[in-house]
């Protein structure tokens, strides 16, 4: 368990660059791949905006910080609305996740540019590249789990669309259950774990 005091200030800078990367990318691919699908609601409700702070959770903020994984603001899909109805659903997350996953080894091809930079700078970049890898191949995993708030809990809305208004409290309650999880070490740190296999240098 990785806790504030044990994080340099480079650290904590870089790790929060790279969520908000994170969260940009992803919630943009969720947006994405649901008007691709015949969903509006995400677009409707600003989440195609190149805007990254209206992706970005406050608490995915401070536990992807702290412990490298994060996940986006919830999500609004319309299965109705969806080709695929709530299928569809499933297919935008599972998809969306999937892209992110081809994000991580994908981002080691920005490091050839990164060499090319004055030194320091070069170096802040590449940290930065590692950083994001650590906190998407996280993220990725962790959001697999079907619990709302996190991306898989979207499923909820496909299954259970009646519970549309109490979903805003399931999601805080699911998000606080993974917060506590997470900080009370019950989640090991999956980053860390699998990023050695998927990234094209072997070990970021």
């Amino acid at each position: 368990m990785t806790l504030l005091g044990d994080l340099s200030m480079s650290e904590i800078v870089s790790r929060i660059g790279a969520v908000i990367v994170f969260a940009w990318l992803q919630g943009l691919l969720f947006a994405g791949l649901a008007r691709l699908m015949g969903d509006r609601r995400p677009q409707y409700d600003g989440r195609l905006s190149p805007n990254p702070f209206v992706q970005l959770s406050v608490w995915g903020l401070a536990v992807g910080v702290l412990f490298a994984m994060s996940w986006v603001r919830p999500l609004r899909y319309e299965p109705a609305s969806n080709r695929l109805g709530g299928w569809g659903v499933v297919l935008v997350v599972l998809g969306g996740l999937a892209a992110m996953a081809l994000l991580v080894p994908a981002a080691d091809l920005l490091r050839p540019l990164a060499l090319m930079l004055p030194r320091t700078g070069g170096y802040a970049v590449l940290y930065g590249i590692n950083q994001f890898q650590l906190v998407a191949a996280g993220s990725v995993l962790l959001n697999l789990l079907p619990i709302p708030g996190l991306a898989a809990g979207a499923i909820w809305q496909a299954v259970r669309p009646d519970q549309g208004k109490r979903l805003p409290r399931y999601e805080s309650i699911g998000l606080a259950v993974v917060t506590a999880a997470v900080v009370a070490g019950l989640v090991p740190s999956l980053g860390a774990a699998v990023l050695p296999y998927v990234t094209l240098v072997g070990n970021a």
